[in-house]
């Protein structure tokens, strides 16, 4: 009876851990261990993605007014049914008091993910800096682990001790977006 129990009870607990390997979400996945656990970093995280068996892509990376883009790479990859694609570049950012260098990470899915938005909550542990329902944005320290949430208030003081980091997380009815953008000096 006792070894009934036992073994009905590890066959209970296989089932939620099954279940949940079953349900994770691949963009999210590969944002991890492309961008974030690389830091950010360009060299890494094109390092990452080509290691992860990611195939050089034509996307390229847009420039912005004030950014000098040094850099940038991108890959795609089919996961199930979906395209990832990740654009990576560094660069400089022109600002009134000099440049600060500027690293960006960009996983892009090309069908509907409703659950980013929540997985960028859970990840930081904090309620979004800004945004809406479907966009979230967070500022965080630049350190490896678990994010550390600072809040744009705190995005000077986070500067000042080696630099910050923006998260943004967006999800619209056909295609999801994770971008990882660091500043230091």
């Amino acid at each position: 009876m006792i070894r009934s129990f036992a073994i009905a009870a590890v066959a209970a607990l296989a089932v939620p851990m099954s279940a949940a390997a079953a349900t994770a979400d691949p963009a999210f996945d590969a944002f991890q261990s492309i961008c974030w656990n690389t830091g950010g970093d360009y060299v890494a995280a094109v390092k990452a993605a080509d290691d992860g068996g990611w195939k050089d892509t034509d996307v390229v990376v847009d420039s912005e007014p004030g950014l000098s883009v040094t850099d940038k790479a991108a890959r795609e990859k089919a996961v199930g049914d979906a395209r990832l694609t990740v654009l990576v570049s560094r660069g400089l950012r022109h600002i009134s008091t000099g440049d600060i260098k500027e690293q960006t990470c960009k996983l892009s899915v090309n069908k509907a993910d409703s659950a980013l938005v929540g997985e960028g909550q859970s990840f930081v542990g904090a309620a979004p800096d800004g945004g809406d329902p479907t966009f979230a944005v967070y500022y965080v320290k630049l350190a490896p682990g678990a994010p550390v949430h600072v809040g744009k208030a705190g995005a000077n003081s986070a500067m000042a001790a080696g630099g910050f980091g923006v998260l943004k997380f967006q999800q619209d009815s056909s295609s999801g977006i994770i971008v990882y953008q660091s500043y230091s000096k």
